[in-house]
């Protein structure tokens, strides 16, 4: 009787997590989104960071003559449907370096963005923000239900390049 209650149960614990696991529809129910990475500089020897897929598994970012690396960002949206009265904007900022290809010569931009979440891509919720100056578009899958701490993977694409950012924050709040 106790091995036959015992197996009930675990039958539908079963069903229970395969159930409850969040489908894109979640994405409906988000308030606010909050995505943040900072890539280490090339001398760092630190573990603890967000990567990124640039230079590594997907190609570099050129438009004309420049090269642009994007080194971080931290950007804050409100939810895409309904989530607050104030729509599904998007703030923050994103760090990137531009590279002349013809000189050599860079600099870094921490330039604010605009931007935009909605109920769409592979995960059910995606933001896309640009650069005040124009320079960086990109769209993130972002994580219905995200872990903790820096351990997220962003998948989309900057600038029409895709890009995998690991060990990402990522917050997301329902109504």
């Amino acid at each position: 009787m106790k091995q036959s209650r015992a197996l009930t149960l675990t039958a539908l614990l079963a069903v229970l997590a395969v159930t409850s696991v969040p489908s894109a529809s979640a994405a409906n129910g988000a308030s606010q989104i909050v995505v943040s990475c900072t890539t280490p500089p090339p001398e760092s020897n630190s573990a603890h960071f967000c990567g990124s897929s640039e230079f590594i598994t997907t190609p570099p970012i050129v438009i004309g003559n420049t090269l642009y690396v994007v080194a971080g960002f931290w950007v804050w949206c409100q939810g895409p449907v309904g989530g607050t009265p104030y729509g599904p904007d998007c703030a923050g900022t994103v760090y990137v370096e531009e590279v002349n290809l013809s000189t050599g010569a860079g600099h870094y931009d921490a330039t604010s963005i605009d931007g935009l979440s909605s109920s769409s891509g592979p995960t059910g919720l995606q933001l896309t923000f640009t650069s005040k100056d124009g320079d960086t578009t990109c769209t993130l899958d972002v994580p219905t239900s995200p872990s903790q701490g820096g351990t997220n993977t962003l998948v989309g694409t900057c600038d029409g390049v895709p890009i995998v950012f690991s060990n990402a924050v990522v917050r997301v709040t329902s109504n």
